[in-house]
């Protein structure tokens, strides 16, 4: 992705997921839905001229930044202005009593939380350091999403923490050179769109998703004819020994957390909606070429993931049709989802989300300054009253159980509702897990949850006509067989790991060590097993790409998640030279995995 020779603060064209964003706030102006905050609590000696030091010099080195969006004859465009337009808002409370310090300055957040952005005017981020006591400070940043994702933020913050350490030590902030900037991508994302491998994808989705009716949860009130925005939350958790036991189901049917997760999720979607059409939204990093891993901007794209769960199958069929929904929409996933909104043409509503209602994710925990002088960090947790859903699962591995939030819109919902949804999917995942061979109609519905039937249909219970042509094939159909295990990866339990005995399988175990931090045993030795999601896979696949001049699809790794079997999928592209056919020809099932 070379960048493009452009002059310097000349108007640029958005990407997709930009454009959208700000025909939302052309539809909808003066509002805050799409601010992303984060705001840490820093305790120590902090020297405030090295804060913000860094954070202008985070600001300076990305354009998305400190730009505003500007309308020409051609439509909108991004112009990049000098970072100088970034000017941090220094608030002192150290002469307040302790207890209305922090009452001042959680109104402090609430205020910079409510406040929208003027896309017009740079910058992109607003920043607000507040000195609740010589000793303790509160630092929140405030972007808009048109400038940002949840990867963004990570990347920003290990920039601000080399920079801030640097300049504590009175040394030149010194970062490596980026590679391209936000525009870079946004240009080459609009100049690939008409090639062969996405006009394929665009027919994979068209089929996938026809006659598409979103699930929709019933409502405690009448949708409204326009979305407010109004949210609110409750918590949720999963304990340690249910964790270990999702942990270990997954593991003996080759799936990851995320799918377990997700596949009982939806066995209760369909128990609330009495759909065994399935329908949710997740968020994917949309990071598939490793120019953009450095950079701050607004990359990450939403899948619709479409489940059959017709036929009343357990739950471990049910696993393996999620799997298959989920690595099918991640070898799709270079559509940007407000070009497939385009193409299929929904039904506007202004007061529901298009192709889904209900989003579902596994998130990384958040991104933290880290190795900041003399200076203790912690996560501020902060409230969150906006809604972009019906509802919103957000749940966050934390090694020994899963917690989260289910956002929710409070024009729909009552809280009681959702904390009975909450409950609900807590002690369904344990009967789930507990007896996963059972029909998914045997779990028992907690007292006071409110189903739409007794047991999900099959769909012809719920079709009044003979199904057609477009519908997805029966849950019995017969599973495809397994890709054959190549030679080098067919080793007894019993013995030794394998080195590498090809080029290509050094390759591999070298892009993983430096990936994944931790060198891989041998050639048996398993990408998820060592610690890979899906964030990592698409690191991997970049480089792997990129050392190859080769285009290869992040759904390669789940299905071939060994170094041998990697390494025997990528001799066979490049032998065959695949190109834009790889795009067109189904993968060979296997082990398919999901973040």
């Amino acid at each position: 992705m070379p960048g493009p020779d452009r002059r310097a603060h000349a108007p640029t064209l958005l990407s997709f997921a930009q454009q959208r964003l700000w025909f939302l706030d052309r539809l909808r102006p003066g509002r805050p839905d799409h601010n992303v905050p984060t705001a840490v609590r820093l305790r120590g000696r902090l020297d405030q001229g090295a804060l913000t030091r860094a954070l202008t010099e985070v600001v300076r080195r990305h354009e998305v930044l400190r730009g505003r969006i500007v309308d020409t004859e051609d439509g909108p465009r991004h112009a990049a202005e000098p970072v100088e337009t970034f000017v941090p808002t220094i608030t002192d409370l150290t002469h307040t009593p302790a207890e209305q310090a922090w009452q001042r300055a959680r109104e402090l957040v609430a205020a910079d939380l409510a406040t929208p952005f003027d896309l017009g005017t740079a910058p992109m981020l607003r920043a607000r350091l507040i000195r609740i006591a010589p000793d303790d400070h509160l630092l929140l940043l405030v972007i808009h999403h048109i400038a940002c994702d949840g990867w963004s933020l990570s990347v920003l913050w290990q920039e601000f923490s080399a920079g801030y350490a640097a300049a504590v030590d009175g040394r030149p902030i010194a970062l490596a050179d980026l590679p391209v900037q936000y525009a870079d991508f946004a240009d080459w994302q609009r100049s690939h769109q008409a090639g062969t491998a996405m006009l394929d994808q665009l027919a994979y989705w068209r089929e996938h998703l026809a006659d598409l009716s979103p699930s929709v949860i019933p409502t405690d009130r009448t949708r409204p004819a326009v979305w407010s925005g109004r949210g609110d939350q409750v918590e949720i958790e999963i304990p340690a020994e249910l964790a270990e036991r999702i942990r270990t189901l997954g593991r003996a049917h080759e799936v990851t957390p995320f799918m377990t997760l997700l596949a009982a999720f939806q066995v209760l979607l369909a128990r609330c909606t009495g759909q065994a059409d399935v329908t949710v939204g997740t968020p994917i990093s949309g990071r598939t070429r490793i120019e953009v891993e450095p950079l701050v901007g607004f990359f990450v794209n939403t899948l619709v993931l479409r489940t059959d769960l017709s036929g009343d199958p357990g739950f471990t069929d049910v696993l393996a049709r999620v799997r298959r929904c989920a690595v099918e929409a991640y070898a799709h996933q270079d559509v940007p989802f407000e070009r497939l909104v385009q193409e299929l043409r929904p039904e506007r509503d202004l007061g529901q989300h298009p192709l889904f209602t209900v989003m579902f994710q596994l998130e990384e925990p958040p991104a933290l300054p880290s190795g900041l002088p003399g200076v203790e960090v912690s996560d501020h947790q902060m409230p969150n009253d906006v809604a972009k859903f019906d509802i919103e699962v957000s749940m966050t591995d934390g090694g020994d159980r899963f917690t989260g939030v289910i956002r929710y819109a409070a024009d729909l919902f009552d809280r009681d509702t959702v904390r009975q949804l909450s409950e609900g999917f807590r002690v369904l995942l344990d009967q789930l897990v507990d007896s996963p061979e059972r029909p998914i109609s045997a779990w028992e519905t907690p007292p006071g949850f409110r189903v739409s039937r007794p047991a999900p249909a099959t769909r012809s219970e719920t079709a009044s006509e003979p199904a057609t042509e477009t519908e997805p094939e029966p849950a019995t159909e017969t599973e495809p067989e397994p890709a054959a295990v190549p030679e080098s990866a067919a080793v007894p339990e019993s013995a030794t790991e394998t080195g590498p005995a090809t080029e290509t399988e050094l390759l591999v175990l070298e892009t993983w060590a430096e990936v994944l931090g931790v060198t891989p045993d041998g050639v048996d030795s398993d990408f998820f097993e060592l610690g890979g999601h899906s964030l990592l896979a698409s690191k991997v696949m970049s480089r792997l790409g990129r050392a190859l001049d080769l285009e290869l699809p992040v759904a390669l790794l789940f299905y071939h998640p060994t170094v041998a079997e990697l390494a025997d999928g990528i001799d066979a592209a490049l032998l065959a030279d695949l190109g834009a056919a790889a795009e067109a020809e189904p993968l060979p099932a296997g082990k398919a995995r999901h973040p």
